[in-house]
């Protein structure tokens, strides 16, 4: 898949604006209603060896990706999220929608999704989760903190970026 394309199916199906959860920083909103399984948003960007302080997006061991503006930078974590990952064909991440969802609701998926451990300088392994879920794990966890039960629920699920099948 091409940037453009990418680029263009994001534009028609979210816009940006300021998150009004107690991190506040840019969010995607949705533009329409999704139905459960519709694909809200697509994954892109120049790929690295590397997991970044703040911004890369996991998509294999040691494979990272850096999303711009219209292909996912602003993907914000919820550890009650209304997304989750599916793995294209390319490598690239799809954000899906979880459940149905409205115009307006901001997209949110958990950073543990696609993410197998934090690097000593990720700014998730030293901040508080701010998600505001009633549930909220207090932290931003990566795939490698949870419980194996957990870990087994979102592989028969299929809620997680293909690599993680084998973690």
């Amino acid at each position: 898949m091409e940037k453009s394309s990418v680029v263009s199916f994001n534009k028609a199906n979210v816009y940006c604006g300021r998150s009004p959860k107690k991190y506040g920083g840019m969010a995607y909103f949705t533009k329409h209603t999704f139905k459960a399984e519709d694909i809200v948003m697509h994954g892109f960007g120049k790929i690295i060896d590397h997991q970044t302080k703040h911004i890369s997006v996991q998509i294999k061991p040691n494979k990272h990706y850096i999303p711009t503006k219209w292909t996912g930078r602003y993907w914000n974590h919820s550890c009650e999220p209304n997304c989750f990952v599916r793995t294209r064909l390319d490598g690239f991440p799809d954000m899906v929608a979880l459940k149905d969802m409205k115009e307006g609701e901001e997209i949110k998926y958990s950073y543990f999704m696609t993410e197998y451990s934090w690097s000593l300088r990720a700014h998730e392994k030293r901040i508080p989760c701010l998600c505001g879920a009633k549930k909220c794990f207090k932290k931003i966890l990566s795939f490698s903190q949870l419980t194996d039960k957990q870990k087994n629920n979102l592989k028969k699920k299929k809620l997680i970026s293909s690599y993680l099948y084998n973690a």
